[in-house]
């Protein structure tokens, strides 16, 4: 059976000795007990108030004692019914650990990453540098509690929360964070850690377990082109540079949808014209010190594009008489790949002025092209597990929490079978 045991520090039994020569134990009484200052000296230890007062002593599995001290007799007798609770559940950690500042788990967490790509985990230092580490790394991570949490979201959304910004390359946020972003750095990086320490019995239930973060916003999550407006910027794009890749990347990235990093990392073996595919089979990212390698796709999942004949059109003048590990979409010189930033900066920035997509309101991103590919998709009658095996989500449920109201409803649908089915059945019964 788990122990621990309670040690008063101040106050000792005193032992008398009877006529006969025996010794008995005398405790002190409740009224001596009250007035500490004028307790008798034989019933004061030698750390008579100096000090905590009450220690919980127990022993770890294995046979090790430890000890804690409290000040107040009902703090040692709350962690000794927790202790003991904890013994007995298996849930025990030694106090060293439960302890640690939230800081030091962090380490501890990023340190034991190995599947993570280097850009990932570059974006997890970057928020606990700018915005965990400024409001949690001194907190003991077991006095980590859902109320806290709470309090911390609500000033993340406000704004209010602290943020540190050091090193180089990190992009200076100023006022509220959009809920995706506050949902990636409480559930993923903060709540990442957190986890870790949960599963190793540091502590002793996860405080995000029940805390709700906010939801992504209409205008945060999409931003679809027309048909039109795709058209024009192709157009634009191809009229900036003199350049037919530009167009076709265009054309590539709203109606294929991959990741723009993606796309600059397709080669020429990559598209299969009698499929009417392009198989995404990596990714450009960026190793730990920042340089741009390639790596496997997001999620790690290797998948294929539905290419229209339309986009095959403008892709096939890249590949011809091209050897076929050559980059479909090559710089000026033709011995590298687009880099995505400085196609940013010459193109994408220029075509959206000359179309007139460049209003804030909008936020047009290279990236947000794939909604307009998954929008296209879906009207064309595309299912869940097609649009997410397009985009490739890691399960069902992401691609519904960013595309569900895309679908039609299709209630006619139902009211008319439902209908249907009644009527067929009141004819049998009569």
């Amino acid at each position: 059976m788990a122990r621990a045991w309670i040690t008063d520090l101040w106050v000792k039994d005193a032992h008398a000795l009877m006529p006969d020569g025996s010794k008995v134990r005398i405790a002190p009484t409740a009224a001596e007990l009250k007035s500490l200052r004028s307790l008798p000296d034989h019933f004061r230890t030698a750390r008579f108030m100096q000090g905590q007062r009450w220690r919980v002593g127990w022993y770890e599995h294995g046979g090790r004692e430890r000890g804690r001290l409290f000040a107040t007799k009902p703090e040692a007798e709350r962690y000794r019914a927790e202790l003991e609770d904890n013994l007995r559940a298996g849930r025990y950690a030694p106090p060293e650990l439960a302890e640690q500042r939230f800081g030091q788990l962090a380490e501890t967490w990023l340190g034991s990453k190995r599947r993570p790509k280097p850009r990932t985990l570059n974006r997890y230092e970057n928020e606990l540098a700018v915005h965990i580490l400024p409001q949690w790394a001194d907190v003991p991570i077991n006095a980590i509690t859902r109320q806290r949490v709470d309090e911390w979201v609500t000033a993340l959304i406000a704004g209010t929360a602290p943020r540190e910004y050091t090193g180089r390359g990190r992009a200076r946020v100023k006022g509220p964070l959009a809920p995706r972003t506050v949902r990636h750095v409480v559930a993923r990086t903060f709540g990442g850690a957190l986890r870790y320490a949960h599963d190793e019995g540091w502590i002793p239930r996860d405080p995000l377990r029940r805390v709700e973060l906010p939801r992504p916003t209409p205008s945060e999550r999409l931003a679809i082109l027309t048909h039109g407006e795709v058209e024009a910027l192709a157009d634009a794009a191809k009229e900036i540079t003199g350049h037919q890749r530009d167009r076709a990347a265009i054309y590539l990235l709203a109606y294929g949808g991959p990741r723009v990093n993606e796309g600059f990392a397709f080669q020429v073996r990559d598209i299969r014209i009698d499929d009417h595919r392009a198989d995404v089979l990596r990714t450009w990212t960026k190793d730990r010190d920042g340089r741009r390698i390639i790596g496997p796709p997001k999620t790690w999942e290797r998948r294929a594009l539905p290419l229209h004949d339309f986009v095959l059109a403008e892709l096939e003048p890249l590949m011809a008489h091209q050897h076929p590990t050559s980059w479909l979409f090559r710089s000026n010189r033709g011995d590298r790949a687009l880099d995505h930033k400085n196609w940013y900066n010459r193109v994408w920035r220029p075509a959206l002025a000359a179309t007139g997509l460049d209003d804030p309101e909008l936020g047009l991103t290279i990236h947000q092209l794939r909604h307009t590919a998954a929008s296209t998709a879906i009207a064309a009658g595309a299912d869940v597990k097609v649009v997410q095996t397009m985009l490739g989500h890691r399960n069902a449920s992401e691609t519904l929490d960013t595309y569900s109201h895309l679908w039609p409803d299709r209630l006619d649908e139902v009211i008319m079978k439902v209908s249907f089915h009644r009527e067929e059945w009141l004819r049998l019964a009569a």
